[in-house]
């Protein structure tokens, strides 16, 4: 063999295992917005006045925002931490007026994450409650 042929050949082998890298990741994003399965969840909202209402959502979404905001559940404004949510259910919460927000929280213990970063599974049972900060 050649030198130059040599250098062709290596050259070319390594620029086919360039391609086979970018498209193996390229194949194995996922889209984190659906699952293409269907999953039912329920979400209770515990309004201001106390009463309470169950609404069973059927999904393919994989986070507890996308699943809220595709039925038209919650509202609320999007920013670095995700869905801040502040309408549930057609009531408002506004903290700057009376200290109250949604707190939101699965089989009645309080969730360490959001809605946007809170992942979602068949059968599951949330709460958002209006709440209004104490100090």
């Amino acid at each position: 063999m050649t030198k130059n042929f040599r250098s062709f050949l290596k050259y070319s082998v390594l620029a086919v295992l360039i391609a086979v890298t970018a498209l193996s990741f390229l194949s194995c994003e996922k889209d984190t917005e659906t699952t293409g399965a269907e999953i039912t969840i329920t979400v209770e909202v515990v309004h201001k006045s106390g009463e309470s209402t169950e609404h069973t959502l059927t999904t393919t979404k994989t986070t507890l925002a996308d699943a809220l905001t595709e039925a038209s559940l919650a509202s609320g404004t999007e920013d670095t931490y995700g869905l801040y949510i502040t309408t549930v259910d057609g009531e408002t919460a506004d903290y700057s007026v009376d200290q109250s927000y949604w707190a939101l929280s699965k089989n009645g213990e309080a969730l360490m994450t959001g809605a946007s970063d809170t992942k979602i599974a068949d059968g599951e049972h949330y709460e958002l409650t209006y709440t209004v900060f104490a100090e």
